[in-house]
């Protein structure tokens, strides 16, 4: 099934991307870290971030406790939470696409 779904699409590059072989490299060199914490978009997201958690708690109201699995904890948080949510759907997402990438590195390389 996945084969045939691979087969049916075609890649689509961006530059400076001109190859499957690339588009791994470059995936993996910017989003693959033990720590990423310690990698330049590691620290570029965490301090954006920061920066979002600064300027939610500085909105009126951001300090007024919200229901949160049975408990209250204040609406930046809330927010804080959703926003991490979204972004492990959109790292679910890339993971996937990464796999799909993969597999056509390996058909190419097979051929």
């Amino acid at each position: 099934m996945l084969e045939e779904y691979l087969k049916k699409t075609k890649p689509k590059y961006y530059p400076p991307v001109e190859n499957l072989l690339d588009l791994v490299y470059e995936h993996y060199t910017e989003n693959n870290s033990i720590a990423p914490e310690n990698t330049v978009a590691g620290k570029a997201a965490k301090e954006k971030e920061k920066e979002l958690e600064t300027w939610l708690r500085d909105l009126p109201r951001m300090d007024e406790m919200v229901e949160d699995y049975g408990i209250d904890i204040p609406l930046w948080e809330k927010i804080m939470d959703q926003q991490g949510s979204v972004c492990c759907a959109w790292e679910k997402t890339a993971f996937e696409e990464g796999m799909k990438v993969g597999i056509r590195l390996m058909m190419e390389a097979m051929k």
